[in-house]
């Protein structure tokens, strides 16, 4: 399972590799960067897409974080889509959201995590 060992805005530090872009984590360890287009960090805009793909992997609780500030959102079909699914979700500023997602990795739940570095 990942561990989240920092976070800053602008980066984090996952199982001791350095990250500057937003991340999606699994509940099976893995993890990835999140798309950014033209910015380097990703949307302050969180699409439906993102959201289905991580309840896609039936993760035990879905944590999305919304950056530093709080200043990252659910697009609406985003936050209907969470609603109507059957996964328990969270969303929080981000440094809440890496602690809550280390608690759980440590107590054997399975947490899937978007984690926004930014504002």
């Amino acid at each position: 399972m990942t561990t989240v060992n920092s976070f800053k805005f602008g980066s984090i530090v996952l199982d001791g590799k350095k990250y500057s872009r937003d991340v999606f984590l699994y509940p099976d360890g893995g993890i990835r960067k999140r798309k950014g287009g033209f910015w380097k960090f990703g949307s302050h805009a969180i699409k439906r897409e993102e959201i289905e793909e991580l309840v896609n992997t039936a993760p035990d609780i879905l944590i999305v974080g919304t950056g530093t500030d709080g200043a990252a959102k659910l697009n609406p079909d985003a936050g209907a889509f969470l609603k109507g699914s059957e996964v328990e979700s969270v969303v929080v500023p981000s440094q809440e959201a890496v602690e809550r997602f280390n608690e759980l990795s440590s107590q054997g739940k399975r947490p899937a995590a978007l984690i926004h570095i930014t504002c």
